[in-house]
């Protein structure tokens, strides 16, 4: 069966699976949700369990897609347990062929997956930096991902998302596609909005991230004397020089030696971990290496309830990685970020929380904040401000369209202008 008398066949019987299987008794509407699930990296593994969950009290039932790998990702895969098999070595070949073959083997893959996508009213593109380049790997997904959804004739939303780095003429093309070919856009952050709007030519609102929400702020709102831990998130920095990458390490073992010498208040456990990536661990052992005769440990969680309970203890963060920061946050911690890459300051700045995150270079405003910190001060500062970013009332929007179907034919379609 073609593409096009996939997509006439799915019409004939209401289209976007507006019928319900009768071996599925779910009354709810289905919606396809595509993001970089399937990784050992825990941030990744928490972005697909929040956008599952926004989704389902959105009244919607959530089958969820790899973007990456256009495959089927069931609801508990990659959060618990073990992270992923290596993948085999592939045979080096020139950058162009491999395009050439990737978008080949993209467009093979979607066209086995319509069947499934058939069955659903509408496709999300959601959570990460998923608007980015990378020598088009996340691009030739989204091609065929808005061809499928244009083929289906289902409305097609980008939520959540972000861009890091630049894009190449062939990337940006494949981008401003996909972008043009969606119902509604609404960014991670400012600077990703203000990058949409120059190829939307239209206003983007920002959504935030699908693992903090207002909810966990109210809920978190009181600060707790039981947290004693200083949590400090370690990370490989990427495409940097080996220098860049010790002098980080360096200003992280310097400022964990000055608040075990200084008894720092109620900070009586310092942990060292990471968020799941296996290139942090080396990193991660060479700082605690340096500091173990001091009382340290070492964090390494392979789950995400595993690095929740890292965070909850702790009376404060320092993140380097940004979802180190968002469930430190979602857990009730005050966070500092401290991060070689512009993604964290973008974040932190959109919500409102930007004089908290540093640069490698501004060691010295890091060591002279946390230093003198008053962790129940910091914790407040930043509860107020994240309470009162104007991303709740994008989120509070977009669960409103996204809830009021009620039985409707696939009419959904969300604001591109949002207050």
């Amino acid at each position: 069966m073609t593409v096009n008398s996939l997509a006439s066949n799915e019409s004939c019987h209401g289209g976007g699976g507006r019928t319900r299987s009768f071996g599925n008794p779910d009354p709810r509407p289905e919606i396809a949700v595509f993001g970089e699930w399937n990784t050992a990296n825990l941030g990744d593994r928490a972005i697909h369990r929040a956008a599952r969950q926004f989704f389902a009290e959105c009244g919607w039932r959530v089958s969820s897609y790899g973007l990456g790998s256009l495959a089927p990702v069931g609801p508990a895969m990659w959060e618990e347990g073990d992270p992923p098999l290596s993948k085999r070595k592939a045979v080096p070949l020139h950058p162009r062929i491999k395009c050439v073959l990737r978008e080949l083997r993209q467009r093979y893959r979607m066209r086995r997956l319509l069947p499934q996508l058939g069955r659903a009213r509408a496709i999300v593109v959601g959570g990460g930096g998923l608007l980015s380049d990378d020598n088009l790997h996340f691009p030739q997904s989204l091609a065929v991902v808005a061809e499928s959804a244009r083929r289906l004739n289902i409305p097609l939303y980008c939520l959540g998302c972000s861009v890091e780095g630049q894009w190449s003429a062939k990337g940006a093309d494949k981008i401003r596609k996909f972008l043009a070919a969606c119902a509604a856009v609404a960014a991670r952050d400012h600077f990703t909005a203000g990058r949409v709007e120059a190829v939307r030519r239209s206003p983007v609102p920002v959504f935030g991230d699908f693992c903090l929400t207002e909810a966990q702020l109210l809920e978190e709102g009181n600060w707790s004397h039981s947290r004693q831990a200083l949590a400090i998130n370690v990370r490989r920095i990427p495409a940097r020089s080996d220098a860049l990458q010790e002098r980080y390490e360096e200003v992280l073992v310097e400022l964990a030696t000055r608040l075990i010498r200084s008894g720092a208040e109620r900070l009586k456990t310092i942990r060292i971990f990471t968020t799941g990536t296996l290139h942090d661990v080396v990193p991660a052992q060479r700082v605690f290496a340096r500091l173990g005769a001091m009382g340290v440990e070492l964090r390494l969680p392979r789950s995400l309830d595993e690095l929740t309970g890292v965070l909850r203890e702790s009376a404060l963060v320092i993140a380097s990685r940004l979802h180190g920061a968002i469930l430190g946050l979602a857990a009730g911690a005050p966070v500092v970020g401290f991060s070689s890459t512009p993604k964290m300051h973008n974040f932190f700045s959109t919500m409102g929380i930007g004089p908290y995150c540093f640069d490698v270079d501004a060691s010295v405003q890091l060591m002279n904040l946390i230093g003198g910190a008053d962790q129940a001060s910091i914790f407040a500062a930043q509860r107020h401000a994240l309470v009162h970013a104007p991303v709740w009332a994008t989120r509070a929007q977009v669960r409103r369209a996204l809830g009021s179907i009620d039985g409707a034919p696939c009419a959904l379609r969300l604001e591109t202008r949002w207050t």
